[in-house]
């Protein structure tokens, strides 16, 4: 296989257990009385738009949100 070719085979695993992970904590989240919303942020980029995924979590009783991750343009995650 090509570099190019291993990287994507590895950044396709790599996004597949980062869902499951983010699945398995919702599930959790969800579980423990909070309330989950995700909606998606579109960054514009070189290669053209990414999409990125923003989460934010409510307490019972339509609460403010008590947790908001976004990547920050620097790449890092802002909590």
């Amino acid at each position: 296989m090509t570099p190019y070719l291993t990287r994507q085979k590895h950044a396709e695993e790599r996004l597949g257990t980062a869902l499951q992970q983010m699945n398995d904590a919702i599930r959790d989240v969800h579980k423990s009385g909070i309330d989950v919303d995700i909606s998606t942020v579109t960054m514009h980029t070189p290669r053209g738009p990414m999409v990125q995924v923003d989460l934010k979590t409510y307490r019972a009783y339509g609460a403010s949100p008590v947790l908001r991750l976004v990547e920050d343009k620097c790449g890092e995650i802002a909590r």
